[in-house]
């Protein structure tokens, strides 16, 4: 395969589909392997939390803590999708849904933009080795993730 614009396309499709149905609970996660490198570098500039020092540092650590919150999982739906095929990149803004997996229900929603560093792998596959991940900060009063599913949030 080739990093085309529309190779690109596709791919970028497939994975923001497959982490929103499958790639966060425990038995269906490690799908999430096919679209990334082995030594993924997430990073997070989230305040408070993240920044160039904090993330993942390999595919593993990521699909491990994807699957490792069964209170909860994120339906991402992409906005805008901006592909650079020559610097094999692609920039997502979209739409965060936190769902309660108890309730079923909708409990945050909020943006965020990610750039996505991608390369071929030795099967000439697309994988995605570098995530810059920004998010929204929710106005005062709003919980957030932690608030609602943290170790000290409520119990059930």
């Amino acid at each position: 395969m080739e990093l085309t614009y529309e190779n690109i396309q596709a791919f970028v499709k497939e994975y923001f589909n497959t982490y929103s149905t499958v790639g966060q609970f425990p038995e269906t996660a490690d799908a999430m392997h096919k679209y990334f490198a082995p030594d993924l570098r997430f990073i997070p500039y989230i305040a408070g939390i993240g920044g160039p020092e904090g993330g993942f540092r390999s595919a593993d650590q990521f699909v491990q803590t994807a699957k490792s919150h069964p209170k909860w999982y994120e339906r991402l739906i992409p906005d805008d999708i901006t592909i650079d095929e020559r610097r094999a990149v692609f920039v997502a803004l979209f739409r965060m849904e936190v769902v309660d997996a108890k309730k079923d229900e909708i409990a945050i929603r909020k943006s965020a933009l990610a750039h996505y560093q991608l390369v071929l792998d030795e099967n000439k596959d697309i994988k995605i080795k570098k995530i810059l991940f920004f998010w929204e900060t929710l106005p005062e009063g709003q919980k957030e993730f932690y608030d609602l599913f943290g170790p000290d949030a409520p119990a059930d």
